[in-house]
């Protein structure tokens, strides 16, 4: 049920533009679901983060977000967090691989970078930003705290998407400082609706 995460990365797939206006409507409210087809050690959401202390209302006008979630993911504070993104369509009955894809190699790195697509919809509401700013997602109990926010999910793209069901896969790897990769790699996936609202 990690919506920020969904947002992070949602915004980093799609370029900003004047030409059409889509919005992603989440399919279920249970927000995540486990990836198929990965090994059995891989994690899902809750081998990153305790969920039990967000809160989330889903209203016709986005997502509601308040409270905390802790990171609950056996990393080392030095490692260097890794994050893969693919965007699947259902066709036909199948997941089918799109175009969208992204490779952060550091997302700690840029967590915070006021320049990034996704810091207007994720980082800028973390409220203890100081402390998360050195801790990331690598510190286990590290507390993420969030104000309470509304976020619609409209964006403006200029490449042409088409409307139906889609998955957002999210892997995140951490690296050793040998960048020998950690076992407990993490990965969910986010499922939607992109449909076009508008001509800009």
């Amino acid at each position: 049920m990690n919506q920020q995460l969904f947002l992070l990365v949602l915004m980093a797939f799609i370029p900003h533009s004047i030409g059409v206006n889509y919005e992603f409507s989440l399919e279920d409210e249970r927000v995540t679901s486990d990836c198929q087809n990965e090994p059995p050690e891989t994690l899902n959401i809750d081998g990153m983060f305790d969920m039990s202390n967000m809160n989330f209302e889903m209203a016709e006008d986005g997502v509601t977000l308040s409270g905390y979630k802790t990171v609950v993911w056996d990393i080392q504070p030095t490692d260097r967090v890794e994050l893969q993104g693919s965007v699947q369509h259902y066709d036909r009955g199948t997941w089918q691989p799109t175009t969208l894809n992204m490779l952060v190699k550091n997302i700690c790195h840029v967590l915070f970078d006021k320049k990034q697509m996704w810091y207007n919809a994720y980082s800028k509401h973390i409220t203890n930003s100081a402390h998360i700013n050195d801790t990331c997602f690598r510190v286990k109990g590290s507390v993420i705290e969030f104000e309470t926010y509304t976020i619609s999910l409209e964006f403006g793209s200029g490449m042409s998407l088409q409307s139906g069901r889609y998955a957002i896969r999210l892997k995140f790897r951490a690296f050793d400082k040998d960048g020998k990769i950690r076992p407990n790699e993490i990965c969910f996936e986010i499922k939607g609706q992109f449909s076009k609202k508008s001509f800009g």
